[in-house]
């Protein structure tokens, strides 16, 4: 493992992880981008440059600069403000929203080349999605399990370990500490009662870069459990089995849970010309989890996309979910139909969890009709392309600007520093 995280190079991999890369790289960067302006940012912000002065690291969507772990906090919790970031369905939570805030700020920091910020951004992935598993499996079991910050403080520790060519001693340590001080997360805490804490993520990357910059000065860790002897079957396929092939992508700025539904309600209302005038109720049948999205109502950005019965009443209604519907959330006809849309478990689905996240719509007309779809699954899980994502930024971020940043991510491994890209890490 430590051999891994200190040697692999962007030279030494396949095309197809070259392409996985690049759609990684394209979504979490204009999901940092995109996210920047929400509430939950601007106070992370303001927090951060009372603490983390320094000029080593861009702060996405502003002119600012602090120093790596401050621009890893603060770029941590953009990429994972609206939602809309990358996922690995057997730990149900978000990698890319670790590792990459934390591997860009400190390959800033030290003007490190494209192609070796790629690098630990690889390795970073492989490390964070393994310990996911193993944390889940392992260590912290049950229902009420870890947000994704807890777990990809790993990732991020081992991406940063990589760029700052840490001695295999260091890196041992630097794995150990970011395991111990990882953010607890209880997410479905989270779920139940939203709030911006979410997923741990942006604490997950400070952890993580912090740990790597504290075991260069000598501060010890404990022994990791990626290190132990019942890890070593799924550790030793790093390198030849590349986990982030299996990354899912999202296209509605909203948990995942629910997004099986709203792609089931849009399939419906564009084959039967559905108004949602014509709605009567809704009926959701799905997994558990999805179940615990209740709110109906909500006040905020977090209560929005923590819900199941609010996005999918957005698709009705509006025909799709995006950031308008998640951040001005006072249209009469959508709270309406939300208070219309029922949830129940489906036990069929439930076994199929986490593997598979699926769900069951029915609608009733108000003219006495019963359209049914499912199981649905998202769009997203499979087979996604860089022109999938490409598209699905220029809706977030215009065709200009996304072109712009596709551009630069193709011309990463060429790039003598990573400075033309943190330029472009503006609204």
């Amino acid at each position: 493992m430590i051999d891994f995280i200190l040697n692999t190079r962007y030279s030494d991999l396949s095309g197809g992880v070259h392409d996985h890369l690049d759609k990684a790289l394209l979504d979490n960067i204009v999901a940092m981008i995109a996210g920047s302006t929400t509430p939950t940012v601007r106070i992370i912000k303001a927090f951060a440059e009372r603490t983390f002065s320094g000029r080593d690291a861009t702060v996405v969507g502003t002119g600012n600069r602090l120093n790596a772990p401050g621009a890893a906090l603060v770029n941590a919790c953009s990429a994972n403000a609206l939602d809309i970031d990358d996922g690995f369905r057997p730990s149900k939570g978000h990698p890319g929203a670790t590792v990459i805030p934390a591997a860009l700020a400190q390959a800033e920091a030290l003007d490190a080349p494209g192609d070796r910020f790629l690098s630990a951004v690889v390795v970073g992935y492989e490390i964070a999605m393994r310990a996911s598993v193993a944390w889940h499996t392992h260590v912290h079991r049950g229902p009420s399990y870890h947000g994704s910050g807890s777990w990809g403080s790993l990732g991020a520790a081992a991406a940063c370990a990589h760029l700052m060519e840490l001695s295999p001693e260091q890196t041992e340590m630097a794995l150990g500490i970011a395991e111990y001080h990882a953010p607890i997360a209880p997410i479905m805490t989270c779920v139940e009662h939203p709030a911006m804490v979410k997923d741990g993520i942006q604490w997950g990357a400070l952890v993580g870069i912090t740990a790597a910059h504290l075991a260069a000065e000598g501060f010890t860790g404990i022994p990791g459990i990626l290190a132990q002897a019942d890890q070593s079957e799924r550790m030793s396929t790093l390198g030849k089995e590349w986990w982030i092939g299996r990354l899912y992508y999202k296209f509605y700025p909203c948990c995942r849970w629910a997004q099986p539904p709203i792609a089931g309600v849009l399939k419906l209302r564009a084959e039967h010309g559905l108004d949602a005038a014509q709605i009567d109720s809704v009926e959701i049948n799905t997994f558990d989890a999805a179940t615990h999205l209740t709110t109906r109502r909500p006040s905020n950005t977090e209560e929005a996309q923590y819900s199941l019965p609010y996005p999918v009443a957005c698709a009705l209604v509006r025909g799709k979910v995006g950031i308008q519907e998640i951040t001005q959330l006072d249209d009469p006809e959508i709270l309406a139909l939300s208070d219309r849309i029922r949830m129940s478990v489906d036990q069929e689905l439930e076994s199929r969890f986490p593997t598979e996240a699926l769900a069951r719509v029915t609608i009733r007309t108000t003219d006495d009709r019963k359209l049914a779809i499912g199981p649905v699954a998202a769009p997203g899980d499979t087979k996604v392309t860089f022109g999938d994502l490409l598209e699905k930024s220029s809706t977030l971020l215009g065709s200009e600007k996304a072109g712009e940043l596709a551009d630069l991510i193709r011309n990463c491994p060429q790039s003598t520093t990573l400075n033309q890209i943190a330029k472009s890490l503006n609204a």
